[in-house]
C-alpha cells in the first residue's frame, strides 16, 4: 500500500443536485487513471474486475454522509474490499506516505508478509492489521483468493529480486534500468519493493530518486 494521488476534479456525476450513484462511468474512470488501474490496498492490478471501495464505511451507522465524497472513493479489487469491515477507518492514502510509515517485508522462507509501524496509533495499527489479513488470510490461514494474491507478489518479489542481484554482480546501465522499470508507479507491490531497497542501503544509495512517485515532501 503506497499514496494514493487523486485528481482535483471532481466526476460531474458526483455533482449533481441529487447524486444517487457512486459508481458512475466517469467515477470509474477517473479512479482507474489515478490509480494506474491498480487497487489501492494490495497495489494488484484491477483491469478485469474492480469495485469502488469507501475509505469510511457508508453504511448506516458509520460515514453514510460520505458514500458520494470523492476523496472518500477508491478502487479496489474485490479480495480487498470485502476483506475490510465496516468498523475500519484506516490510514488515508491521499495524506500519508503509506509506504513510509509502515514497513511491507516479504519473508520467503515462512512464506508471510509483515508490517510494522513507526509508531502506534489505531489508524495505523486498523491498517496493519487490514493489510495482515488481507496478505497473510484470516489468523494466518489464507482461503483460495487470499493464497492467488499471495502467489502473485511472491512471483513479483522474486523476480525482482533477481533484477537486483543481477544489477549487484554487474552493475551495468542495463541492468539498473531493468530495475528502474520495475520501480514504475505502474508496476505492482511496489511498498515491498521499496522496503527491500531501503533495507539495503548500497542500493538504496543507487534507487532511492526512483522512489519518489506521489510523494509530498513535508516541510517542518
Amino acid at each position: 500500500m503506497i499514496r494514493v494521488v487523486k485528481s482535483a476534479d471532481i466526476p460531474p456525476s458526483l455533482l449533481v443536485d441529487i447524486c444517487n450513484s457512486y459508481d458512475g462511468q466517469d467515477v470509474q474512470k477517473a479512479l482507474v487513471d489515478d490509480q494506474h488501474q491498480k487497487c489501492y490496498l494490495c497495489e494488484q492490478k484491477t483491469t478485469k474486475s474492480f469495485q469502488i471501495e469507501h475509505l469510511k464505511a457508508k453504511a448506516t451507522g458509520y460515514f453514510p454522509g460520505l458514500k458520494y465524497t470523492w476523496s472518500n472513493l477508491f478502487l479496489s479489487c474485490p479480495y480487498c474490499n470485502g476483506r475490510k469491515p465496516n468498523d475500519f477507518t484506516i490510514l488515508d492514502p491521499t495524506s500519508n506516505n503509506i509506504e513510509d510509515i509502515i514497513s511491507h517485508r516479504l519473508n520467503l522462507t515462512s512464506k508471510s508478509a509483515t508490517f510494522e509501524s513507526i509508531k502506534n496509533d489505531d489508524l495505523q495499527d486498523n491498517t496493519i492489521s487490514l493489510l495482515d489479513k488481507i496478505f497473510n488470510g484470516k489468523n494466518q490461514l489464507r482461503d483460495i483468493k487470499g493464497e492467488i494474491l499471495y502467489k502473485d507478489l511472491e512471483r513479483e518479489i522474486v523476480f525482482f529480486l533477481g533484477l537486483l542481484n543481477d544489477y549487484k554482480a554487474l552493475p551495468s546501465q542495463e541492468n539498473k534500468q531493468k530495475i528502474i522499470d520495475s520501480l514504475l508507479i505502474t508496476k505492482e507491490f511496489l511498498a515491498f519493493k521499496y522496503w527491500i531497497i531501503k533495507d539495503n542501503p548500497s542500493l538504496y544509495n543507487d534507487f532511492s530518486s526512483y522512489m519518489v512517485w506521489n510523494k509530498v515532501v513535508l516541510v517542518e
